[in-house]
């Protein structure tokens, strides 16, 4: 199978491409109107995406595929993959006073000006106050917030000598906290097999196919899935669906005998990415029957999936919940659906638990990025929005 990815002003002008380059036979598998730039609202300019398929050798056609979704190789013989696009403002680069004076302006001043004054004013002690009230705005624990307040602070007077703002400052302190894995790694010549798990209604199963296709797809890697979600039947079904577009096996066990049947099966695969039922956290017969699961399965991580538009509180206890079943990365869902970012650093400082991947959206392979301290400060601060191909200018 070919896929390919189409953008166009139109929805039409996309499917004329689609049926230019791919012919009559492509299946359709997703469209969306993709989220326009400040300058794109103000032209008021639409842009609209197209994935189409077409039958083919996935393998042989993964090198054309969708030219947004490159993988990338860290390290000698590890292979690392980055879902999404690179912001057209390079990772490394640090926000400036035009990036945070935006900031300010896009999540709403409540005070007045005189409190309130703009980025790099002759008042630092006035914008660490703005900045710590950005920070409880974004749920971040008070206690955190204060302790950042309390360490740039520190560090204010040889900062300043270097030229950078408080919010630079703020920005740096806030990066180097937090704990990341920079997504899955591969070894040579070595197997992986990987669980996630989580409550209900995290996208799971979604955030486990995204994965799946990177590495399938754009890696050549050799990819087996494996669901113990046999609860529900859409949900296997839904597996089912991406395992064969994306041209991998799928094993469904019921019993932890049937987990380890089905990875003997997949000796030789790189990675084996196993899918679970929702657990509701509360209940000790659904995590016993987890951690049962688990146990047979052995997997190398364990990654927790969380969404974003839980309560912080609730976040908590659903760490506190699943440590039980050995997890050792996080994965933060639903991005897009908030606002208040901030229980990420509280969490992951908390806990000490590395970060691996963030998503945004129910678009496979899209929407999904390899968890790094620079981006999600960015995403925390609001500088930059969850979506990587949306740049600010």
């Amino acid at each position: 199978m070919r896929i390919k990815r189409y953008t166009a002003r139109t929805i039409h002008e996309a499917l004329d491409a689609v049926r230019r380059d791919l012919g009559s036979d492509a299946v359709i598998l997703h469209t969306r109107k993709i989220p326009p730039t400040w300058l794109g609202k103000l032209l008021r300019l639409e842009k609209f995406e197209v994935i189409a398929a077409l039958d083919a050798n996935i393998r042989k056609q993964a090198a054309a595929g969708i030219e947004t979704f490159t993988p990338q190789t860290f390290g000698a013989g590890d292979t690392q993959f980055d879902a999404m696009e690179k912001p057209a403002c390079p990772d490394k680069s640090l926000p400036g006073e035009k990036e945070f004076g935006a900031w300010g302006e896009t999540r709403g001043d409540r005070s007045s000006p005189k409190k309130r004054p703009t980025a790099g004013s002759s008042a630092p002690g006035a914008d660490f106050l703005r900045i710590h009230e950005l920070l409880l705005d974004s749920d971040m624990d008070p206690e955190l917030a204060e302790a950042l307040i309390r360490n740039s602070r520190a560090k204010w007077r040889e900062a300043q000598l270097a030229g950078k703002t408080a919010y630079e400052l703020i920005f740096h302190e806030i990066a180097a906290m937090f704990p990341t894995a920079n997504g899955i790694t591969l070894a040579p010549d070595e197997r992986k097999v990987v669980a996630l798990v989580g409550p209900t209604g995290v996208g799971k199963t979604t955030t486990l196919a995204k994965i799946g296709a990177l590495f399938a797809i754009f890696g050549q890697k050799k990819v087996a899935f494996v669901t113990a979600d046999t609860y529900r039947v859409a949900a296997m079904e839904q597996l089912r669906t991406y395992a064969q577009i994306i041209g991998v096996p799928l094993e469904v066990a019921y019993t932890p005998q049937d987990m380890r049947d089905a990875l003997l099966k997949h000796t030789d695969a790189d990675l084996v990415l196993i899918d679970t039922a929702g657990r509701n956290p509360r209940s000790d017969m659904s995590m016993a029957e987890l951690r049962a699961i688990l146990h047979a399965a052995q997997p190398d991580e364990t990654h927790l999936v969380m969404s974003m538009n839980t309560r912080a509180c609730d976040l908590f206890e659903i760490v506190d919940r699943f440590t039980v079943c050995g997890i050792n990365r996080l994965i933060f869902s639903k991005l897009d659906e908030t606002t208040r970012l901030g229980p990420m650093l509280t969490i992951g400082n908390s806990y000490k638990i590395l970060i691996s991947y963030v998503t945004y959206g129910q678009n496979v392979p899209q929407d999904i990025r390899a968890a790094d301290p620079t981006y999600l400060a960015k995403c925390l601060l609001d500088i930059e929005s969850v979506y990587p191909t949306i740049t600010h200018e």
